[in-house]
């Protein structure tokens, strides 16, 4: 529940909230139930999969459930989980497509996060939050946006390993050091990725070195 928790901590009160790719409707629910938005939109791609989140939120008066790929509705605020990046990239260039990107982005990638990162800036988004956590072994960046009539272009660190990389952190330094000893298998392969991560490291030791490589 960690994930979820976290994930909770960054949706950000609004009239219409969504929960994309809703599965049994967790966030949705607590959307609802904390009345931090008017309305809760719970969608999923097949009305099978809405079927679970449609028993779970039994009573919910302030639910709508949509069955679509994506955001195919108007939102102020969508959250999204659940899916890998490449994917989530998808359906933010349809919603653009459709003109229905929302104000507010909450996103937690399983993987491909700098692509999402490249993607927000590339809509016009700027983050007000990005932060790691470490789940059951497995690390997670949770990303919240906005958009913004100021656009907001991201270093190549900030895009691998978050906005905020710079702030100490213990979980994005335990996270930047199992990569590094990842990738240090082949160092001659993995030579440009060995270099980001020394400059990233450097940022989280106490003498600006990366000590623990």
């Amino acid at each position: 529940m960690k994930r979820l928790s976290a994930l909770a901590s960054a949706i950000v009160p609004a009239p219409v909230i969504a929960d994309v790719g809703c599965d049994h409707g967790i966030i949705a629910g607590y959307c609802a139930r904390s009345k931090i938005a008017e309305r809760v939109i719970a969608s999923d791609v097949s009305d099978a999969c809405l079927d679970k989140a449609r028993k779970a939120l039994v009573g919910l008066d302030n639910v709508e459930f949509v069955c679509c790929d994506g955001i195919g509705f108007r939102c102020d605020e969508a959250v999204i989980a659940g899916m890998g990046g490449k994917l989530v990239c998808g359906i933010l260039d349809r919603a653009r497509a459709d003109n229905f990107l929302p104000n507010t982005l909450v996103v937690m990638p399983h993987r491909d996060v700098d692509a999402v990162r490249r993607k927000l800036a590339e809509l016009g988004y700027t983050v007000e939050a990005d932060f790691m956590i470490e789940d059951k072994n497995r690390f997670y960046s949770v990303i919240r946006a906005r958009q913004s009539e100021i656009p907001h272009e991201f270093s190549e660190l900030q895009c691998l390993y978050g906005v905020f990389f710079e702030q100490k952190s213990d979980i994005l330094r335990a996270y930047l050091i199992h990569q590094y000893n990842t990738y240090s298998v082949a160092p001659e392969r993995n030579a440009d990725k060995l270099s980001s991560l020394r400059a990233a490291l450097r940022f989280q030791s106490e003498d600006g070195r990366a000590t623990d490589i």
